[in-house]
């Protein structure tokens, strides 16, 4: 009997150390976490401020009549979920837009790069596909240029569903913009210019939203078009104007800001599912995980917020992300833990942004020489 008493008494003050150890745990953790969200609120404001900063609405009527006018372009613009698999499997296995698609962009790409002169005139099947789709195109510049701008839904709260444009087809349809005003400013036509801020209108529905797929895409897409301003007769003073709506650097770390806000609530929500799902040993079993990942959680927040700060004192310069890529590795191996592959994607995208930056003060400066001459 006495020795049962004893066992009952040891098995009770392990299972009280363990609740004790536990709680204090439990507890540490849960400091921790609100310290992070604190700093980064110092800092940035409150992490659900995002969610005011980027109100959830549905797509607009611009953008429908965008998607509706770049189909019969062989462009798909609506969004990948928006899809279904009647239209995949009745569109044609070639399009003419298949076709022409390469050479388009080949050419396009080469003329914005060049660094003077006018454009050259395009290829025979470029020409071709660009005089057999007038209608479309001038439906969707004068979409574009008067407006209202287009856009695409937004949600935040649906963290990793939130619903995304179609950047690979807002990519292409600026192509076949930029294309247009290159074709009409070798052919010396005064309209070009209505192209190139046609295609400059497309890609701002997409710098100013949250996603880093989206300013990539835009980044992209911008750096194009400033390359056709530079080499196109336009009114300087009105792209000056324009440039200074730019800020490529900000953009990008807006969207940080977003991606680590996603990653955050998405952790949390998932803890508070575990407890609240699932058999009575599943639970408690997420109730002893979940210290270990509150912790793991405050010191992703932590690492974003060292290289968000990092990133926003580097000056404007050709450089890679990768001292921000190492910020990020070492602020998380000082806590322990271990970060993920897409970290360096992401601080790879600094650079990115930083060469548009430079790409906006050099077009500055040649609009400014231009319009200073008599």
């Amino acid at each position: 009997m006495r020795i049962g008493r004893t066992i009952g008494f040891f098995v009770l003050a392990v299972v009280g150390a363990a609740l004790v150890w536990l709680g204090a745990g439990s507890l540490r953790a849960a400091q921790r976490e609100r310290a992070a969200e604190a700093a980064w609120a110092e800092s940035f404001g409150p992490l659900g401020d995002l969610t005011a900063k980027f109100p959830a609405h549905p797509t607009n009527e611009a953008a429908r009549a965008l998607e509706e006018s770049a189909r019969s372009l062989g462009i798909e613009l609506r969004p990948r979920g928006e899809q279904n698999n009647e239209d995949e499997s009745s569109r044609p296995k070639k399009t003419e837009w298949d076709v022409v698609r390469a050479p388009l962009e080949g050419w396009v790409d080469a003329q914005a790069a060049k660094a003077e002169g006018l454009p050259e005139a395009p290829s025979a099947p470029v020409a071709a596909y660009l005089a057999a789709h007038v209608p479309a195109l001038d439906a969707i510049e004068k979409t574009l240029l008067v407006g209202p701008a287009p856009d695409w839904a937004t949600d935040l709260g649906k963290l990793y569903a939130a619903p995304v444009p179609n950047v690979s087809a807002q990519m292409q349809l600026a192509r076949v913009l930029v294309g247009r005003a290159e074709a009409r400013a070798a052919a010396k036509n005064a309209r070009a210019e209505e192209s190139l801020r046609a295609a400059f209108t497309l890609t701002g529905a997409l710098r100013g939203r949250p996603e880093v797929a989206s300013q990539l895409v835009s980044i992209a897409a911008t750096r194009l078009e400033l390359g056709a301003v530079r080499r196109i007769p336009v009114d300087a003073a009105a792209w000056r104007e324009r440039l200074k709506t730019l800020d490529p650097r900000g953009a990008m770390l807006a969207t940080w800001k977003h991606e680590a806000w996603v990653n955050h609530e998405a952790a949390k929500r998932l803890r508070a599912a575990k407890r609240r799902l699932g058999p009575l040993s599943s639970r408690l079993a997420a109730l002893v995980g979940a210290w270990r990942e509150r912790v793991e959680s405050a010191a992703y927040l932590e690492a974003w917020k060292t290289m968000i700060d990092a990133a926003a004192k580097t000056p404007v310069a050709d450089t890679d992300g990768r001292l921000l890529g190492e910020t990020f590795q070492q602020a998380l191996a000082g806590n322990g833990v271990s970060a993920s592959p897409a970290i360096k994607n992401l601080a790879d995208s600094w650079r990115r942004a930083n060469v548009l930056a430079l790409e906006i003060r050099k077009t500055d400066e040649e609009l400014a020489a231009r319009a200073s001459k008599p």
